[in-house]
């Protein structure tokens, strides 16, 4: 790690003691709050420090102070290396696909998918900001064929939104799909993909028939759930991966998986 990075990590963890301290945590949350929406800011901590960042979803303070799931920003920081293929799947306003262009380079590409249309401008300004070329920007969830779906999310804006037929409250509106298959043969096939789509990994995974028994993948997956976990399991159920903690410790196959689980394929003879 270089002192920057490092530096960058001491401070995003000194601001999440910070934070828990009443007094200090309201005059942080008062400070984040001074940039307005759409306005550019440089990002203060964590491994994508030094970073330029374009407002989006300005209650998401975490952006750009770098504290934003600060575990994945290191699994990601140990995982890629210069001219490799990362597929941001569920890419959001792109903190990830940002980290991860600063990472793998001009030799290497990003692909990052999301079906909100606010979502992918943001991205698309995020890597123009810091002029990360080799980005790509897919307007389409991703899911297990290729055409449209439902999507539901509460709210226009809301940060985060699921495939599938809305809840109490949620608003629902048609989105273009794509497979990961499909975008492998594409946009490349990828060295490493990060999954954050609110419970349609099956979904996702069932499109996935050719990355899986291909083998040249590494997966870094968020789990919603026990019934997320299931599909999880049974996608890479006899094809010959193992499940590892975002530390990179090999998990148990008897225990619950946790709320984020890195999965590789094992090694020639296991």
């Amino acid at each position: 790690m270089t002192s920057t990075a490092w530096m960058g990590v001491v401070s995003a963890r000194l601001m999440g003691v910070l934070k828990r301290i009443p007094v200090l945590g309201t005059a942080l949350g008062w400070y984040a709050r001074q940039y307005p929406e759409g306005s550019v800011v440089t990002i203060r901590s964590g491994y994508a420090r030094g970073l330029k960042w374009r407002r989006h979803h300005s209650h998401v303070s975490a952006y750009w102070l770098g504290q934003y799931e600060l575990p994945i920003q290191a699994a990601l920081v140990r995982e890629l290396r210069p001219g490799s293929v990362f597929f941001d799947v569920g890419a959001n306003a792109g903190f990830f696909t940002l980290l991860a262009a600063s990472r793998v380079g001009p030799a290497g590409s990003c692909v990052a998918f999301d079906p909100d249309k606010k979502n992918i401008a943001s991205i698309r300004q995020q890597c123009s900001l810091n002029g990360f070329l080799p980005v790509l920007a897919v307007d389409a969830a991703v899911s297990d064929s290729e055409g449209t779906a439902l999507f539901a999310r509460a709210h226009p804006g809301a940060a985060t939104g699921h495939l599938g037929h809305r809840g109490l409250q949620e608003e629902s509106l048609e989105v273009g799909t794509t497979t990961l298959d499909a975008a492998a043969l594409k946009y490349g096939m990828p060295s490493f993909i990060k999954m954050d789509i609110e419970g349609a990994e099956g979904q996702a995974l069932r499109g996935a028939a050719m990355l899986l028994r291909q083998r040249k993948s590494t997966w870094l997956i968020e789990i919603h759930g026990p019934a997320s976990e299931i599909d999880v399991r049974a996608a890479f159920a006899g094809a010959r991966y193992e499940f590892f903690s975002l530390g990179g410790e090999r998990l148990n196959e008897r225990v619950t998986l946790p709320h984020h689980v890195l999965v590789r394929p094992a090694a020639s003879g296991k």
